[in-house]
């Protein structure tokens, strides 16, 4: 049988989740990162999949990173407590919300770039919709450990890669000026992901760069903060 492939750029970003359910079941697997290998309809490709993360699987071919992530996680075992329709609608809501404060973040950070300046995401990280968001998203974590019950699913692995490219490309650069936002509104969201990151397979990402550095907020940036 042939290796699954990832196609993606030559970091974590949104595959971060994907390499450690891989590791974590010793699954072979290939990436490419050669964007002219993509496959991508949003670079000129006549395919059905808009951009990356694109993984093959024999003949699916499939994109969107809320149905990579299911099926890889399906594939691998890695449902627990995501077994009725309940659950995975729950799920579904879950990594959907994870997803929006990505872009939320994205949103309000991409705003300074023609200013050179945080404004607008200093006013997103002291303003009550950020934090009702983490909060909202903090409210689903029941239990003590993940989120459907004492073993990770892929809706962690999920959550994992959406935390990680927000903190490093827009929370990181200000935390000295804001604080550590996620573990003030979101503690169980954080306590399940340090669980996650110290598993063994968190060591067994391949080695690259978390988020191209080119997307950090850069320091001159940070240093508007009033």
């Amino acid at each position: 049988m042939a290796p699954l492939v990832i196609k993606y750029w030559a970091c974590h970003g949104r595959c971060r989740g994907l390499f450690q359910m891989l590791a974590e079941t010793s699954t072979p697997y290939e990436h490419v990162t050669d964007m002219g290998a993509f496959g991508a309809a949003h670079f000129g490709a006549a395919t059905a999949n808009l951009a990356p993360p694109i993984v093959v699987d024999g003949e699916l071919v499939l994109s969107q990173t809320v149905a990579v992530y299911t099926y890889v996680g399906k594939k691998l075992g890695f449902t627990c407590g995501i077994d009725t329709p309940a659950a995975e609608a729950q799920a579904l809501q879950f990594m959907t919300d994870m997803n929006e404060l990505h872009s939320e973040l994205m949103a309000e950070a991409n705003a300074g770039q023609a200013t050179g300046d945080v404004a607008a995401l200093q006013a997103h990280l002291t303003g009550a919709r950020y934090k009702s968001h983490l909060a909202a998203i903090d409210r689903m974590l029941q239990g003590a450990y993940f989120f459907g019950g004492e073993a990770p699913s892929y809706v962690d692995h999920y959550a994992d890669f959406v935390v990680t490219i927000c903190y490093e490309k827009f929370l990181r650069p200000v935390e000295g000026k804001s604080g550590d936002t996620l573990a003030a509104n979101a503690p169980r969201l954080m306590s399940m992901l340090a669980k996650l990151r110290a598993r063994p397979s968190a060591g067994q990402l391949p080695d690259l760069p978390a988020v191209p550095p080119e997307l950090v907020i850069p320091a001159a940036r940070v240093a508007t903060w009033k």
